[in-house]
């Protein structure tokens, strides 16, 4: 099997369906994708997309424990406005396709696939990572190879 087409296969069984055009912009310590590059759509304004599901859940559990506000607070508004200017200056969207005033986080995810992928190291992301236990499983892979190959 071809790295492309087992990319695509891996992509596909984190995503849970088939994925719109992407190319890999991080890989995991088991060398699958763990964060894609969208292709460039109206529709699809995030330009970068966690796809590993256990780097997903460890930054969803960190969310879901105010973890966007307090990143917005101690990263600091300037900085978080400097990294929405990047983005929207390299892809015509700010992060996370954030729209409307204030520079503020609204997703860890965003900001951490946008680092991972090397597109724009952040602090946020920094942020997000020195507080994730354990963002890759340690022994085997989370996303199981494809039983038909």
């Amino acid at each position: 099997m071809s790295v492309a087409s087992r990319d695509l296969s891996a992509v596909t069984r984190q995503l849970g369906r088939p994925p719109r055009p992407f190319r890999v912009a991080a890989r995991c310590p088991f060398g699958l994708p763990s964060v894609i590059e969208n292709e460039r759509a109206r529709n699809m304004p995030t330009s970068f997309w966690v796809t590993c599901p256990s780097l997903d859940k460890a930054i969803s559990r960190l969310e879901s424990t105010g973890g966007v506000r307090a990143a917005s607070e101690q990263v600091g508004e300037e900085t978080v406005g400097e990294i929405h200017a990047q983005h929207l200056a390299r892809y015509g969207t700010r992060v996370a396709g954030v729209s409307g005033p204030g520079d503020h986080v609204k997703c860890l995810h965003a900001f951490t696939a946008l680092h991972l992928s090397g597109a724009i190291p952040n602090r946020v992301a920094e942020w997000t990572l020195e507080r994730l236990e354990k963002p890759y499983p340690e022994d085997v892979c989370c996303t199981a190879e494809d039983p038909q190959t």
